[in-house]
């Protein structure tokens, strides 16, 4: 944990600016959160400004914010404003050459030099691997969302969301992936006010196979209310309503539902605990479960995830089924 004054309305003895520390320069790529707690009596103004943090592998970085309007922070609240590394302008080799875009990063690699606006990038669902015993397997999954009008005002709030979910059968003497899901989003989402978050929009999940595809499109509304209650400890709920539109899904609504339900608990560099429960109303609910605990200077968190109900796979929605299992993440 790292505690900054370097907004402009620090001056304010009870504002305080506390900025979650990035495990590394990589993870600082997908953004930096700072909280601007009031723990005064009165309203207080924030103004946002370029500050400089170190990296929990203790990298020194500037980061600047995203939107560096003025923000009214109510006694007794916070307000989570988003940062990213301050653009550095790229060196051409030759004086002529002309000089990389504002905000891109550029990576020397093998291969070449490689750039992209991986500022743009943030973590979406739960970035992991994590195995388990016999017919467990192992599951593998993979998610981001990036913003493609980042800055443009109110297309700020545009999200463009891919996450890939790979079930692994390591107990099988070939070892071949069972099923896979697919699930490409794109919603709108907003700051609605210091404590809650809301979006809406549309998501497509599928098996991805030709013979024996199941897919379903939804258009779907979800919101977080997070709570701090000290101690860098926050809790957080989250509701997701969602109506089916196209056909193709079978009878997949009966096991699915309309909603899910989310909550977790966690504090930040500590343990979090997370879970979901997915048609609560209906008879065939899901429930899944993330712990998740950093391990010191490695940028990566101990990892559990069990899951219980139908539909652990979209292959399997009409499945009940059981799992548990162990291993690393990188986002949760």
């Amino acid at each position: 944990m790292i505690v900054l004054a370097l907004l402009a309305a620090a001056a304010q003895p009870q504002l305080r600016i506390v900025a979650e520390p990035p495990a590394s320069v990589a993870a600082a790529e997908g953004g930096v959160t700072v909280f601007a707690l009031n723990e005064g009596a009165n309203e207080a103004e924030a103004v946002p400004a370029a500050m400089d943090i170190v990296t929990a592998d203790q990298v020194p970085l500037r980061i600047v914010p995203v939107d560096p309007a003025p923000l009214r922070i109510a006694p007794g609240g916070f307000r989570a404003l988003r940062y990213r590394i301050a653009p550095v302008r790229v060196a051409a080799p030759a004086p002529a050459a002309p000089v990389m875009a504002s905000g891109e990063t550029v990576v020397p690699t093998g291969q070449g030099q490689a750039s992209g606006l991986l500022a743009r990038f943030e973590p979406h669902a739960p970035v992991y691997g994590a195995f388990g015993l016999g017919s467990d397997g192992a599951k593998l999954q993979v998610s981001l969302a990036f913003r493609p009008f980042d800055g443009a005002g109110a297309l700020d709030g545009v999200r463009l969301a891919w996450t890939q979910t790979m079930f692994w059968a390591i107990d099988r003497p070939s070892g071949p992936f069972r099923s896979t899901n697919y699930s490409p989003e794109v919603y709108y989402q907003r700051q609605v006010d210091d404590r809650i978050v809301a979006a809406a929009g549309y998501a497509h999940d599928s098996n991805g196979r030709d013979a024996g595809s199941i897919d379903v499109n939804r258009v779907f509304a979800s919101a977080s209310y997070v709570v701090p209650i000290g101690g860098d400890w926050r809790v957080e709920a989250t509701p997701k309503l969602w109506t089916y539109v196209g056909t193709g899904y079978r009878d997949l609504d009966r096991y699915w539902g309309n909603m899910s339900l989310g909550g977790a608990i966690g504090q930040v560099d500590g343990l979090r605990i997370a879970a979901s429960l997915r048609n609560p109303l209906g008879s065939h609910r899901a429930g899944e479960l993330y712990v998740s605990y950093p391990l010191a200077r490695t940028g990566i968190y101990l990892f559990g995830q069990a899951f219980t109900g139908y539909g652990e796979a979209i292959d399997d929605y009409a499945l009940r089924s059981s799992s548990a299992r162990l291993g690393v993440s990188f986002t949760r």
